[in-house]
C-alpha cells in the first residue's frame, strides 16, 4: 500500500502536466493499482471491487481509489465506498468512508444536494461514532480550486470518517494495510445498519428523518420518506370544499387520541409531507398566474421556525400579498376528522382575510397522488369542532 500512495504522490504533479490518453502513471493508477489491492488485502473480487482513477477525459484535480462492496454499489457516483482521496496539491492522502456526490447533485440540484450530502454524513457519524476508535470526524480539505473544484467539494461534504496521512510522513506498509481494512470493517457495519435496503432508500430514510426530527425507526422502506425529500413529482387535484357545516358547536377538529409511538411519528410525516407538497402546488400555482418573482419568497414556517405559530407556510396571492396556510393531511377521504389546536384556530379568526386552510386527504404516497380543498378565513364558519383535550388544573 505504501509503494501505491508514494508512486502517485510523487509523480502525478509533473505527469498531469503531458496528454493523459497512454500516460504510464495513469494506466498504473487504472490497471495495476487496483490488482495490486485487491491481492494485498486478498479480498474477494466476487463481493468487492476496486477502481482507481487518475481522469476520465481529462487530468482529475483530485485522483482517487475507490473500494466497492457492490451489494452497495459498484461506482463512485451513489451509494456508500471506501475511498482514498489525494490532495491536489499532493501533500497528503485521505482514507475516506464516503458518498457518491454525482447522486445528490443530480437528485437534488447542487445547493440542495450540498446540504443533503452532508446531513447524511452527519447522521451515519452519529450511528457509527462507537465503532470509529481509529479514525475521525475531522472534515477534509484537498485544496482543489477554480472549475475543477466541483467533484472535490462533494467528496469533501460526503466525508463521513477517515484518516490523513501526510506525503512526507507515510506510515510503513503493514499499518497501511491495518488501516484500510479497520475503514472496511466500519465499511460492513454501515452495510448492516441498511438492513439490505438500496443506497436510494437509505438516503430518504435518513433525509426524511432529519427533517421530521424523527430517526430511529424501522422504516427505510416507508414511501413517506421519498415524498418528503421530493415532492415535485407528487399531484394535488383542487376539489370543491365540502358543505358548509353549522357555525355552532364545540371546539377542536375530531381525531382519535394516538396511543402508540410508531403510529404517532408515522402521522408527523404525513403532515410534513402534506406541507412540502402544498408548497410545490403553492409554486406552480404562482408560476400559472406569472408571479415566478413571488416563489423565492415562499416560507415554510413550520421548518424554520416550529409549530406554534398558528400556520404551516407563508405564501402569496397574485397580487403579492401575503397568505398564511395551515395544512392538514390524511390518508383518509374528505370526511376523515383531523385535529387542529386552538391556537390555529383563533389564528385564523384574528388574520380571516389571509388565512387559508389545505386540507389533503386521500394521500397515496405509493401513488404519487392526492387530493385537495381550501377553505379561507375565520375556520368557525367552516367547521364543527369537538374538544379532544382537557388541562387539569386542581383537585375536585
Amino acid at each position: 500500500m505504501k509503494d501505491i500512495l508514494e508512486k502517485v504522490l510523487q509523480n502525478y504533479s509533473n505527469e498531469s502536466r503531458n496528454n493523459l490518453e497512454k500516460n504510464p502513471l495513469a494506466n498504473y493508477i487504472r490497471n495495476d493499482i487496483p490488482k495490486n489491492i485487491l491481492s494485498e488485502l486478498q479480498l474477494n473480487s466476487n463481493q468487492f471491487k476496486i477502481t482507481a482513477s487518475p481522469g476520465n477525459g481529462n487530468w482529475a484535480a483530485v485522483p482517487w481509489i475507490g473500494i466497492f462492496d457492490i451489494d452497495i454499489t459498484n461506482t463512485a457516483t451513489k451509494g456508500y465506498d471506501v475511498v482514498y482521496l489525494f490532495k491536489a496539491d499532493m501533500s497528503g492522502v485521505y482514507l475516506s468512508l464516503n458518498q457518491g456526490w454525482t447522486y445528490f447533485r443530480e437528485t437534488f440540484k447542487a445547493k440542495e444536494g450540498k446540504l443533503n450530502i452532508q446531513k447524511v454524513a452527519t447522521i451515519w457519524q452519529k450511528i457509527l461514532a462507537t465503532t470509529l476508535n481509529d479514525f475521525t470526524f475531522d472534515p477534509i480539505d484537498l485544496k482543489a480550486q477554480g472549475k475543477h473544484s466541483d467533484l472535490p467539494r462533494g467528496y469533501e461534504l460526503g466525508h463521513i470518517c477517515g484518516k490523513y496521512y501526510d506525503a512526507h510522513a507515510l506510515p510503513c506498509n503493514q499499518v497501511l494495510v491495518d488501516d484500510l481494512r479497520k475503514m472496511l470493517s466500519v465499511y460492513r457495519e454501515l452495510k448492516g445498519r441498511m438492513h439490505n435496503c438500496s443506497t436510494e432508500k437509505t438516503n430518504n430514510y435518513i433525509l426524511a428523518g432529519a427533517q421530521a426530527d424523527v430517526f430511529y425507526i424501522d422504516d427505510r422502506n416507508d414511501e413517506l420518506n421519498r415524498v418528503i425529500i421530493n415532492p415535485v413529482s407528487f399531484s394535488l387535484t383542487l376539489q370543491k370544499p365540502p358543505n358548509v357545516l353549522q357555525k355552532n358547536g364545540p371546539y377542536c377538529c375530531d381525531g382519535r387520541k394516538v396511543n402508540h409511538i410508531n403510529k404517532q411519528i408515522h402521522d408527523m410525516k404525513i403532515g410534513l409531507a402534506g406541507e412540502k407538497m402544498v408548497i410545490e402546488y403553492e409554486k406552480k400555482r404562482l408560476t400559472d398566474e406569472g408571479r415566478v418573482d413571488l416563489i423565492k419568497s415562499i416560507e415554510h414556517t413550520s421548518q424554520k421556525i416550529g409549530d406554534g405559530t398558528g400556520y404551516d407556510i407563508v405564501s402569496f396571492d397574485k397580487n403579492g400579498n401575503k397568505r398564511y396556510i395551515e395544512v392538514k393531511t390524511t390518508s383518509g377521504d374528505k370526511d376523515t376528522p383531523f385535529l387542529i389546536s386552538d391556537n390555529e384556530v383563533q389564528f385564523s379568526i384574528l388574520n380571516s382575510e389571509s388565512y387559508s386552510l389545505y386540507r389533503v386527504y386521500n394521500f397515496n404516497a405509493k401513488a404519487n397522488a392526492g387530493l385537495l380543498y381550501i377553505i379561507n378565513g375565520d375556520l368557525r364558519k367552516t367547521f364543527r369542532f369537538k374538544a379532544t383535550n382537557y388541562i387539569s388544573s386542581e383537585f375536585i
